[in-house]
């Protein structure tokens, strides 16, 4: 099973839990899933002039000389920012990591671009709901997935973490018959109440009803084709509310069988292109 886009997967190693209480980045492995594999990763230990606790050599194996001896923060999160772009960002426990990605831009007066966030804890209790535990180490037995390096390592865990992810996209490719992941989708299920996510994707993977079709017979077609503007052809599968918020989304295929959502607001949006106003969908007459 392959994803749409491209995401990102990062794993953090930190001098303590939070920012707001002093932690700094030690270490940050970035790992970009395209298709069905890992195609690039950035890794670098970071020295952020922080002091190692004892206890965090202990667990990570990272020593105060390794952090003394690495490239400054203010080198590695340009860095960093710069591999991530504007692809889709992928964590275990998601909101540890991006806390600390946006306190170290914040300090550099840096602004990520990554295009939201999944995080793969809550992805994985959708998906594999009922196992005795979503911890890394626990979930990737769990799924069979073997460590290549040493636990509470960046580049380890981020490389479980892909795997993880790959599993989950081949998982809702078989059950629900998706041909490629959306990571907007992934984003859409992080959202969703647990109990109800089979009935949501059930919705969004309904089949349309085709032209000439028996059941078309009653009423002459359901299918509502959009034009972007950049090309490629889009039907309507159904305009839906988001429950986080309330906010009314399209739902809408490709030409592959990929589900893709967007705000309603969004995919009705007028843009300026070269000058000419433009609607980023424009409705076709069959």
């Amino acid at each position: 099973m392959i994803f749409e886009k491209p995401v990102v997967v990062i794993d953090f190693e930190t001098s303590g839990m939070t920012p707001e209480q002093g932690g700094r980045v030690t270490e940050v492995a970035a790992l970009r899933i395209a298709g069905g594999e890992i195609v690039d990763r950035y890794v670098s230990l970071i020295n952020a002039n922080v002091r190692i606790p004892y206890f965090i050599t202990e667990l990570t194996g990272i020593t105060q000389s390794m952090v003394d001896q690495a490239p400054p923060v203010s080198e590695v999160m340009p860095e960093l920012l710069d591999f991530i772009g504007n692809d889709a960002l992928v964590a275990h426990n998601a909101s540890f990591d991006e806390k600390f990605l946006l306190a170290e831009s914040d300090r550099l007066g840096l602004w990520p671009g990554y295009d939201g966030v999944i995080c793969s804890v809550k992805l994985s209790r959708r998906v594999f709901p009922g196992l005795d535990s979503y911890s890394l180490g626990r979930l990737a037995s769990s799924l069979g997935i073997r460590f290549r390096g040493a636990a509470h390592r960046a580049e380890a865990d981020a490389e479980v973490t892909a795997e993880v992810m790959l599993r989950i996209a081949t998982e809702l490719g078989q059950r629900y018959s998706y041909q490629a992941i959306d990571p907007r989708l992934l984003q859409d299920i992080n959202k969703q109440v647990a109990a109800k996510v089979p009935a949501y994707l059930k919705k969004l993977n309904a089949p349309v009803v085709e032209k000439n079709s028996p059941s078309s017979k009653a009423k002459k077609s359901t299918v509502q084709r959009y034009r972007h503007y950049k090309g490629g052809i889009y039907e309507l599968v159904c305009e839906a509310t988001q429950e986080s918020d309330l906010s009314p989304v399209i739902v809408y295929r490709a030409h592959n069988g990929s589900i893709w959502t967007r705000p309603r607001a969004v995919f009705f949006e007028i843009l300026m292109v070269d000058g000419v106003e433009v609607q980023r969908f424009t409705p076709l007459d069959d």
